[in-house]
């Protein structure tokens, strides 16, 4: 009540000031004593007035629909643009967003020098959402008057989700003008953190460290800004500093000692590293944090795999029911193209957490590297058991059923997947292909419809939608255009060359034709198809022995396909 009530008295305050304005208005008290009589226009202000307090006691009330009104009656007799003020911030408060617009921009207009009235409308604009037209507000009351924090502090916040540069750049200016200040540079670490700049993020929480240098959680924040930036040398500084004020503390040791290790002094961070992970009161949480430091540092020295290795499998010797230590005895294999020992761990994590989605993901990703879709299938059917409503165990599921030919299964798992994730082109793309393979036409063309709608650039979706139009002989033209995007995005890809050079096929253009299904066989790893292809193409080329040894080695891809076997047996198509 007490905000309202301020609020009110401001308002009265400038209708007041209003009163002062205008013909007559420096006539002092003395003076306008003497006058015979109000005039007209004193006395419709005077009824404004009344209804301007009416309305302010209304809204204090908490009654702002009747407080509106009461404006409304005010703006009868008077057109002060306090008035207006009031009524904008009463529609506001009803949530009616362009009447209050409206009435803030008519307190604006006939009051521009009023900041009050500006801010207002900036705060009316942030309400409905437009933000663009309140960040000019703001530029608009710092241009007319550069020492309004408040309103540089208002525009930094209002860029920041949607413009972190010109953020950072009223920050920097705020800072500039105004000196540090310990919320200004918190906003400026956390952007330049999120904008990948960590070197700028540590410069903003070392200026921090100066205004509260005995603040133990910025300092080590501050270290980690610095290993982020790839100062380890600053770092590893400021992490001696805290282990002098906490010598105890063994998550400063090993992070510490973390930063020595990615400076590269690998045998004095595995001394460090060794020490907290013998001692039986460090907690789990900390000794796999040391892991994971070294799994981090991986992708640039896979030498340190054995170390990392070690690490996990201590810790998982040490607590085996806990499954974290086996995800990450999982990702080493993975990374080091050790299939068993990937599979051996992620195995485990399923056993241990089987509401853990990635590890069935990442177990059955193994097996389809392999092209071992009956295992992966296996997996999968376990896993959805588990997790009905998890993408992506339906859509490999899905594809695994796709590749074993079990159509109808795969097409029941995929439109789950589908119907967790409606705009996920990749289950889209293929229950598209599921349906296209067992002749629903009109189901697998109205899902390549519905991708390229969701992803028009997308070249599978453009390939598979080409070749099944072209299979059917229809609009040719438009599936030669998709093909082409498909090969212009990925021209080494056998199967898109293969598209192509079909297509051609289909619209008579033999010598074409032969280029791109040639070219696709060079590329290497195709299936019996683009040979049978091939020797079609030669076949309407004229060149019938040309044909047939094509054909023969579609044969002996694809030794079980009768139509082949009789194809080659008559010596024509």
């Amino acid at each position: 009540m007490k905000t309202v009530l301020c609020a009110v008295l401001l308002i009265l305050a400038a209708f007041w000031s209003g009163c002062s304005s205008g013909t007559g208005g420096a006539l002092d008290r003395t003076m306008s004593r003497s006058l015979p009589q109000a005039t007209p226009m004193d006395s419709a202000r005077q009824l404004a007035m009344q209804h301007l307090i009416d309305g302010s006691v209304e809204e204090m009330k908490g009654d702002f629909a009747k407080a509106v009104l009461e404006f409304q009656d005010a703006l009868r007799y008077d057109q002060d643009p306090a008035i207006y003020y009031a009524l904008s911030k009463n529609y506001s408060l009803l949530g009616k967003h362009s009447l209050a617009i409206e009435a803030a921009r008519e307190a604006v207009q006939r009051g521009p020098e009023e900041m009050t009235y500006r801010r207002n409308l900036a705060e009316i604009y942030v309400m409905a959402f437009e933000y663009d037209a309140a960040a000019d507000q703001f530029e608009e009351i710092i241009r007319r008057d550069s020492s309004q924090l408040t309103a540089w502090y208002s525009l930094a916040r209002l860029y920041q989700p949607r413009k972190p540069l010109r953020a950072l750049d009223v920050y920097e200016q705020i800072i500039r003008r105004f000196g540090p200040e310990w919320d200004v540079l918190l906003q400026v670490a956390e952007i330049n953190n999120k904008l990948g700049k960590f070197d700028k993020a540590a410069d903003a929480l070392h200026e921090m460290t100066l205004l509260d240098p005995a603040n133990k959680a910025l300092k080590e924040s501050l270290a980690q800004a610095y290993g982020r930036a790839g100062k380890y040398d600053d770092a590893i500084a400021v992490y001696g500093e805290l282990r002098e004020l906490t010598p105890e503390d063994v998550n400063i040791q090993a992070e510490m000692a973390g930063a020595r290790l990615a400076r590269g002094e690998s045998a004095q961070a595995l001394e460090e590293f060794n020490q907290i992970l013998g001692r039986d009161s460090v907690a789990i949480d900390v000794k796999l944090h040391i892991g994971e430091m070294c799994f981090a540092q991986l992708a640039k020295d896979s030498t340190l795999a054995p170390l990392t290795e070690k690490i996990f499998e201590r810790i998982a010797a040490n607590y085996p029911e806990d499954w974290r230590a086996f995800w990450f005895l999982g990702a080493v294999g993975s990374m080091m193209h050790n299939d068993s020992v990937a599979v051996k761990n992620f195995r485990r994590v399923t056993e241990l957490a089987g509401w853990n989605a990635d590890a069935w993901v990442y177990l059955s990703s193994v097996f389809l590297g392999k092209n071992n879709f009956e295992e992966v299938a296996k997996l999968l059917e376990s896993a959805v058991r588990i997790l009905p409503d998890d993408y992506r165990v339906n859509l490999f599921l899905g594809i695994s059923y796709s590749r074993l030919g079990r159509s109808i299964d795969a097409a029941r798992v995929l439109e789950r997947a589908r119907q967790i994730n409606p705009k996920e082109v990749d289950a889209i793309a293929q229950l598209a292909l599921v349906y296209d393979g067992i002749h629903r036409f009109e189901e697998s063309d109205a899902l390549y419809e519905e991708a390229l709608r969701l992803d028009p650039a997308n070249p599978l979706v453009l390939n598979n939608f080409a070749y099944s139009l072209s299979e059917r002989d229809l609009q040719l033209d438009r599936a030669l255009t998709m093909s082409r995007k498909a090969v212009d995005a990925d021209s080494a890809n056998p199967s898109y060359l293969d598209t192509i050079g079909w297509i051609y096929y289909k619209m008579g253009s033999y010598k074409e034709a032969e280029h791109y299904v040639k070219e696709a066989i060079g590329k290497g790893e195709v299936n019996a198809v683009v040979y049978e292809h091939l020797g079609d193409i030669y076949y309407k080329l004229n060149q019938r022995d040309l044909a047939i040894e094509q054909w023969n080695l579609a044969l002996k891809l694809d030794a079980g396909n009768a139509a082949l076997r009789d194809k080659i047996a008559r010596g024509s198509l």
